[in-house]
This record gives C-alpha cells, structure tokens and sequence, in this order.
C-alpha cells in the first residue's frame, strides 16, 4: 500500500510544478500513475538545479552529482537525503517557493521510490544518472559565455533536449513496457521514436518559457538562430521594435519543434490500441503542446516579452477531444495536421554537409580569373541566353517561308538540341525544366521536320503521341497558330484575327494598341499585317505531309471556325477573359466585311509603324518572335527589298551553339545587362587581376550607352531613351530602366577606381535624366516605358501562355535597382542632385514597401524568383532614412532564414514562378544562393551563421575552373518561362563571396584595385 505522506506530497508537488503533468499522469492506470509522477519529480528537483543561475557553474555541478548518487540509494541515503535536502534549499536563492519546497520534500520522494520494485528503480535511477551528468556538462560549458549563448546552435539545442527531455521519453517508454505486455511487444517501434516525443515536448516548453527565461536575462536558445535573426543579446530581443526578429526566432524554433512532432505521432501510432489509457495520457500532452505552438505563433510579435498559456476553455476541448479520439488514430493524427496547419512548416532538409577546406581568398581569385577568361573581345560579357525549344520551330518556320535556311552545322546542332530536350511524355516544354505544351510540342515537331527528320522516327512519333490527343496542333495558343498559317499548314480561318483598322484610331484615345506593352504592340503590329492579308508560303510535299500530320482528323474536314476557340489546357497559363471574347468577336464580325479602302490604309500606316521600329532596332529587332514575324512581313510586303534584305543580315544574331546544341536566343543577347553586373562582382572582389577586364567592360559600356535618341519618338508611341542602356547593346535601341540603373552602378564604381576609360562628365547625368523620365505615377519603374496603359488591358492577354505581357507595369527589382543608382549619384556629386531626385528615390522606396509580401519576401518577374526578389528589395531599402526600413529588410531576412537548406544553399524553381510561391528545387543552386547571401549582407548580416553556411555552399560547389555549375535555370520571364542566363553563374557567386569578405573585414590588402599606369583618379563630375 503507498504510503499517505509520499502520496499527499507527490500529488501537491505535481499540482505546484506542472500544470501539464497534473492534468496528464491521472490518465494513467495505477500503480504507473505514481511511478511515472515520482520520476517527474525526480527529474524537476534537477531541472531547479540548472536553473538556478545565481550559482557558480561549480556549485550546480556538484548539487547534480549528489542527487544522481541519492536516486541509486545508497544504504545511507536515508541520513544524506535530509542532510542534502536542507543544505540545497538553504542556496536556492532564486527558484520558486514551491521548487524549494520540492527540493525540502526530496527524502520523502527518496523514500517512495525505495520500495517500488527493483526495475522501476533502475529505470528512474538511469534516467536521473544520464540527466543530472548531462546536465552538469551544459552548465560548466556555459561557464563564461554570454546568458544568451548557452546553448551554441540547433544541434546543441537537441542534445540538451535529448539531457533533459529524451531520458524522460526513455523512462516512460521503459515504465509503459514494465506495466503492458503489449506495450513491451512494441519496443521495437517505440525506442527509435521515444527521442522525438521527448524533444517535441522540451522544445515546446522551450520556446513557452522564453519569455520567463528573457527576463531573467538568459535564454535556451541556439546562438546561431539568434545570429541568423539578427539577434546579439537577450535584450534586443525584447526591444519594441524588435517585433520582426522576434517572429523569425519563433519561426526558426517551430520549425525546428514540427519536424519532431512527425516522431511524436509516429510514437503514439506505435501503443497498441488495447493500452488507451498510456495513449491518451501521450496524445494529450502532444495536444496540449501543439495548441501551446499555436499560441505562441498567433501572438509571435510578443513571444518574448508576454507569458505563453492556453485559455482554459482550449484545454478542457482539447482534453474531451483526447478522451474520446485517442484510440482512434485516423481521426486524431488528422486533428494533429488541422492543428499543424498554419504553423512554419518543419525543416525536413538533410544533415548539413561537411565544411569546405578551401580559403574565400582563393575562390576569390579563382573565380575572377573565370569571369575574365569569358569576356569577349569587345569587353562585353556575351553568355548564353536562350533555351525555348518552340523559339526553334519558329525561327526555322521562318528561314524556310522566306527561303533562307540555315547551313548544315547550324541544322544538325539545332536538331540536337531538340532531341536532347523532348519531355519523356513525347513533348516539349515551354523551357527544358517545364512540363510539356501544345505551342512548344507543335513547333519543335515542324521544325525537326523542315530539319529532315522523317514522320517515322521514334522522337517524332512520340510527339504525336502527345500532342494529338488534346486535338492536334488546332489546341496550340495564337502565337503558334499564326506561324503555321504562314507556313501553310493552318488556315488563317482558324485564328483569330487582329484588324490592322485599330491602328488607326486617334492616339490619345486609351484603347490605342500602341498603348501595349512595347513587346505584345510589335508582336501585334505584324501580326495584325499578316492575318489581314492572309499570306502563306509555297505548298509542297513537306506541307502536304505535315498537314496529314498534325490534326486527328483529314485537313479538308476540320471546321476552322470552331477551331479557333479551341486550347489544349497545358497551354492555357492566362484563360481569355471574358472582355477578351467579346474583342475577339467584335473582331470577327468585322473581319467578315472589312471596308477596303480603310484597311488598305491601315495596312500602310501598320507597315509605317513596323518600318520604324526596325530602323530604330538597326533590324535586330525587339525579340525572336517580334524578330521572325518582321522578317515575315517584309518578305511578302517587298519581296527582295532592302528590308528583308537587312532582316537576314541580322537573323542569325539570335543563333547560339552552346554545349546541348544550336538554340536561338530569348534576345540578341543580354551584354550590357551581363557586363553590367560582372563589373560590379569584379570591383567588389578588388583583385588586381580584375583591373583589366574592368578597363575593357568599361570602354564596352560606354559604346553602348544611347547618345541619340529615337527619330519621331512620340509618334511612334516610343519613350525618349538617350542616355539609358538596352538589355544587349545601343544597336537594338530599346532602353530598359533596370539596365541603365545597373549600367550607372557600375561606371561609378568604374569612375571610383579610375577605370572608367571612354565616359565623360556628361554620361551618368543623362542617365540619371533617363531613369527620371521613365518613373510610374506609383513610384515604381517598368521596363521599357512608363505605363500608359489602363489596367484592364491586361484581360486582352491573347498568347494564352504568357502573363504580365500587356502592360509594362512597375516591377520590384527595376524600381529598387532604379533607387540605389540614384543614390549613388547623390553619394557621388551631391552637387548636381536635386529635389526631383529626392521625391524619385522616396516614391521608389514606398513602391518597395508596398510590394513586400506579408512572408517578408518580394516577388522576381525577370528570374527565379523569391530569392531573386528579395534581393534587390533588401537592396533598394538598404540605405534608406525611412524608419520603416528597417523592419522590412528584417522581414526579408525572416524569409530567407526560413527558406535556407540545411547544406547552407538557396534553391527555386520555375514551377514557383507560376505559382507564386517559393518552392524549392532539389538541391540548392549557387545563383540563388547567392541573390540570398548578398540579401543577408546589405542587411548586416553577413558575419551571420546563415551568412557562414552560405559561403560555405559556394565555397563547396565551385568547379575546378573557378566556376560554378548550377542545375536549375535561373531566368524568368512573362510569368511563365525559364530562360538560361549562362553568366550568373560566374558574375553572382563572386559577388556575393566579395561582398562577404568585405562586410565581415575579411579582404587583404590585395583588396583594392590600383592603376599603376595612371594612379591619380579622374574625377567624372568636375
């Protein structure tokens, strides 16, 4: 019989030191409710131990060891307990009355345990023995460090749970098997989990205490999560405006804390079904821990500063919850997931890899010496920038229509590259990571056709295979439908028409076409020229083959009208809208009747406006499917003229042989966007091996800034550019704001070190002059031109496949780069900035702020895509005198905490692009990795664990040559599409290794550019 006094003490002391386990241990069936109550006693006297940290280190140690040699009950303990209990209270100075009282009551427990069976007692002896001396070591290992590093980072906090929690989760396991045969049965399934029950209940209690813990001036958390979340001390923690950090904190240890609650399920699934009251006893202390989560996450801004409790009426619910579904496991694990829900998901992500043996300074050095290798002569960076296997199709559909076919090397490479990139469903993909479409399908199949690639072969076999069941190529987007009605293997019948008659309307009318995106209104232009004439290329075999080939049923019984509406769902990205229908009927019923003499003049003034914008792109042309529907037009419109004529000079600028094959470009080229960015990286790197190829990008840039502008610019619906750069060079005549904002950041850095050879004193002030001209009303930058378009013009999307492509809206990463040149410029000549400039960079700064996502990131439009994002709206608030600053870039880095692998990488892909959301690739990627490590530096935190782990990745992942070599694209564009940009992979990595080693003091002497032809600097701005 147990004894009154043991059992009076025993209850109290449970109703005194934990609320949970008061509630909890009556679940249990007697004698298993003493048993597990007297261990949790046990256990609590050394836990007030530890925490008493008034106590040397030494004292605590000692108090420990005495109490793990009491538990073993040595034939004296009787007279060492009352000795022992007197003396430790007596130094107890600061633990709780009821603690002390505990600790006064230790005979009492000592005595109870005495007569329990001999197993019982060596299963509470071992754990208080593996509790008491790890515990010891953790105090004496946080002897001399700071009250907020006890614990050194995420590891350490699970071994000290493991010290505290895990014995527990052993002890109880071991009492369960010593009371049901069924339960002991079941220790194969419950030892491996028992750790993970444990550790889900003490991080719980961790991160519910951290607000008692915080103002005792001492925490039980990681110092290298405080670290990532830009915490160094326990009181900028608790600071008012500390509410950001404090919420990355929480959301690191949650998620930390639900990647063991998937063990601690899995452990309760685990007791069989007959023991229900040993499993509504666990189920409950897991609902009671996960409604504490909950709680803490909702109030997460406070977390350290308010007290954590679950209302009474929660914990009554959730305990008649427990009592009736506990031995119903489907039910109760999804009540788990609903509770879940909500919460940071947990880190699932694998062991962090091993430390790299390699020194920043040489990946340094490295790498800049493999940027170098790759400069072209003209001291642009000219990369690879393509990849769209349907490009391919159109470009070939093109070159046989205007009877221009590439040479052989050219066919058999691009026929590789087709073949290399076919999806294993028969299909290709819109980009080579992307599932299969219609539109890419149908024009890589034409064009391995017009390559001579018979119907028979397996590849093409295999399309058909996709691309017939959703209808054929009748299922394929506009876009596509309008190169096969050139080509002939379509009839003009079967799309839509686009009346050349709207280019006639007056321009200031808002429904104008010029008033598109410049992208879609060129694209429009000759589109609009070509369906109204219905022009179409030569019918021979191929073209008789191909049309047997590419519909389900016979070419001279398909109903073309019906046939318009029709697309295959994969390539329904933009469903048209219903004002889209009713322009496309509008359309239609005017097409049926046009007035002749009006649509011969607009196809003069539709040819006016393609002349123009080829002359002013000197026949690059804005783009591959702007560029091949021009070379289109003009081959019908003046066969043999000088405009077709000049449109093949150019055609095969947009050819690239890269390593998969021969693919066509997403532009001409991306080099003054690419030479833009790797003088940025190899200034920042400051070795002196840089100053060369900085010397060459230097004279590049300056050739190509826009020192003229376009001829009859408003007529045109063109947007004065002088002064700005394109996205590859002066040649195509289209300036973008981001690129001139980049091309400004890099010649003051040139013009810094005194490189920037070939730029006078007035170049960066016109540029400044260009970026004014090209801001929103909303504060924000597009691309091209300001917006003149109204809003509903985006529901007039007709590619089907594409977003963003009617509107050339403000974006995140062209108004922040736009703002940090602009305060460069005021760094730089001071002199010459004005109050405009001021009201620029201030509209700039709002637009950032509106445009932050409540998870703390900013969305990329132009690459993959959070990380991307987040970047540069860190770095457009960097350096900002809003207040508000401050607490957004620490949002940010909230984001980007809670997204970085455990092997220290940042990864996306561009299935996120589409959804708007991260989602993460496989394995972490050095480009995106380092968008996220150049974040965390122009944040301050590149000295950072995260920051560490970062570096570390890179440092890991550079090739042999210097470079890196990613898996996953890096670009973006319309929403929808990956695109390579060859060259971040070796302009990115540098740049944030640079910047690392600058923020954290790291760069050698070495770490500055010399020019020992000419040291003394030329001032740009006398």
């Amino acid at each position: 019989m147990e004894m009154p006094e043991a059992a009076v003490f025993r209850r109290e002391m449970l109703d005194k030191t934990s609320r949970t386990f008061a509630l909890t241990i009556p679940m249990l069936p007697s004698p298993l409710d003493e048993i597990v109550g007297l261990g949790y006693l046990f256990c609590r006297v050394a836990d007030t131990f530890e925490d008493e940290a008034g106590l040397p280190a030494e004292v605590r140690g000692n108090l420990l060891r005495e109490l793990d040699e009491l538990v073993g009950l040595p034939p004296d303990w009787r007279e060492l307990s009352a000795e022992f209990a007197v003396r430790a209270a007596g130094v107890l100075d600061g633990a709780p009355v009821d603690e002390v009282a505990l600790v006064r009551g230790l005979p009492i427990l000592l005595g109870d345990l005495a007569r329990r069976p001999l197993p019982v007692r060596e299963l509470v002896g071992r754990c208080v023995h593996n509790m008491t001396v790890g515990m010891a070591a953790t105090v004496a290992r946080g002897e001399g460090r700071p009250d907020a590093e006890v614990i050194a980072d995420v590891d350490e906090m699970l071994t000290y749970c493991d010290i505290v929690a895990s014995t527990v989760g052993d002890l109880l396991t071991g009492l369960f098997a010593w009371h049901s045969a069924g339960i002991a049965a079941a220790l194969p399934a419950l030892e491996p989990r028992a750790a993970g029950f444990a550790r889900a209940l003490q991080l719980t209690n961790i991160i519910k205490d951290v607000a008692a813990d915080a103002s005792a001036g001492r925490l039980w958390l990681p110092a290298d999560l405080l670290a990532d979340c830009g915490v160094d001390s326990v009181e900028q923690l608790r600071e008012p405006g500390s509410a950001v950090r404090r919420s990355a904190v929480l959301r690191r240890m949650l998620a930390v804390t639900q990647k063991e609650f998937a063990a601690a399920v899995a452990y309760v699934d685990a007791i069989p079904a007959a023991d229900l009251a040993v499993r509504r006893f666990c189920t409950a202390q897991l609902l009671m821990s996960e409604l504490t989560l909950r709680e803490a996450w909702a109030g997460r801004d406070e977390f350290t500063t308010k007290p954590i409790k679950i209302s009474r009426r929660k914990l009554m619910a959730a305990l008649s919850a427990n009592h009736v579904l506990a031995g119903r496991p489907v039910v109760l694990n999804g009540l788990f997931a609903a509770l879940g829900a909500g919460l940071p998901l947990p880190d699932t992500a694998g062991p962090p890899q091993p430390v790299s043996g390699r020194i920043p300074e040489e990946a340094v050095a490295a790498a800049v010496a493999r940027l170098s290798q790759t400069q072209s002569a003209s001291g642009s960076w000219h990369e690879d920038f393509g990849n769209l296997p349907m490009f391919c199709g159109m470009y070939l559909i093109t070159c046989r229509v205007v009877d221009a076919m590439p040479d052989a090397p050219i066919c058999e490479g691009m026929e590789r590259f087709l073949r290399v990139h076919q999806n294993p469903d028969g299909g290709w993909g819109t980009d080579p990571e992307s599932t299969s479409t219609v539109m890419s399908t149908v024009l890589s199949y034409i064009g391995l056709r017009i390559l001579g690639v018979g119907p028979d072969d397996p590849c093409l076999r295999h399309a058909r295979d996709f691309f017939l069941p959703f209808g054929g190529a009748l299922a394929a987007p506009q876009w596509a439908k309008t190169y096969l009605a050139v080509l002939g293997v379509h009839e003009w019948a079967g799309t839509y028409p686009f009346p050349p008659e709207t280019w006639l309307l007056p321009q200031n009318m808002p429904v104008h076409p010029g008033r598109l995106m410049c992208y879609a209104r060129i694209v429009y232009l000759s589109t609009a020229w070509l369906s109204g004439n219905r022009v179409s290329g030569p019918v021979d075999d191929l073209i008789l083959a191909l049309r047997g080939e590419l519909y389900q049923k016979p070419y001279e019984d398909i109903d073309w009208r019906a046939a318009r509406a029709m697309i295959a769902e994969p390539d329904s990205f933009v469903p048209r809208s219903r004002l889209l229908r009713i322009v496309l009927a509008a359309a239609d019923v005017y097409e049926a009747r046009p007035m002749n003499a009006l649509r011969e003049r607009a196809f003069d003034v539709v040819l006016d406006y393609i002349d123009h914008e080829n002359r002013s792109s000197n026949y690059v042309g804005h783009g591959p499917v702007p560029k091949f529907l021009d070379t289109l037009v003009w081959h019908f419109a003046r066969p043999g003229g000088k405009e077709i004529m000049s449109h093949l000079e150019r055609l095969h600028e947009y050819v690239w042989n890269g390593a998969d094959g021969v693919k066509i470009q997403c532009f001409n080229s991306s080099e003054s966007w690419d030479t833009a960015f790797a003088v940025q990286a190899l200034a920042l790197s400051g070795h002196p091996a840089a100053v060369g190829p900085l010397r060459s990008a230097s004279r590049f840039l300056a050739a190509n800034q826009r020192l003229t502008e376009i001829p009859d610019a408003a007529r045109y619906f063109r947007h004065p550019g002088r002064g700005g750069w394109s996205l590859s060079t002066a040649e195509h005549g289209w300036t973008i704001s981001d690129g001139t904002a980049e091309a400004v950041l890099a010649v003051s850095t040139l013009q810094e070190l005194n490189l920037a050879d070939g730029f006078t004193a007035d170049r960066l002030p016109a540029a400044v002059e260009c970026l004014l001209s090209l801001q929103n009303p909303d504060g924000g930058w597009a691309v091209y031109e300001p917006t003149t378009a109204p809003a509903w013009f985006a529901e007039l999307n007709f590619s089907d496949t594409f977003a963003g492509c009617m509107i050339d809206s403000s974006l995140v990463e062209q108004t922040a780069s736009c703002v940090t040149a602009l305060r460069r410029f005021r760094e730089m000549d001071p002199r010459r900035f004005t109050e405009a400039m001021g009201r620029a960079i201030s509209a700039g700064e709002q637009f950032i702020f509106d445009r932050q996502r409540p998870d703390g990131s900013w969305e990329g439009s132009w690459a993959v895509c959070f990380t991307y994002g987040t970047w540069f709206g860190v770095r457009g608030l960097t350096g900002s005198s809003d207040p508000r600053a401050r607490e957004a870039i620490d949002r940010a880095c909230e984001f980007l905490l809670a997204h970085q692998r455990r092997d220290g990488g940042w990864g996306e892909t561009i299935d996120g692009v589409r959804a708007r959301r991260y989602i993460h690739a496989a394995t972490g990627q050095a480009t995106m990795t380092s968008w996220a490590l150049l974040a965390l530096v122009a944040a301050g935190r590149g000295d950072s664990p995260a920051a560490r782990r970062a570096i570390d990745f890179l440092l890991r992942n550079q090739l042999a040559d210097g470079g890196w070599q990613d898996t996953r694209m890096a670009g973006a564009f319309f929403g929808n599409a990956g695109m390579n940009y060859d060259g971040y992979q070796r302009i990115f990595p540098l740049w944030a290794l640079a910047a690392a080693a600058r923020a954290t003091g790291q760069q050698t002497e070495t770490g500055h550019l010399i020019d020992t032809d000419d040291p003394m600097p030329r001032p740009l701005f006398p």
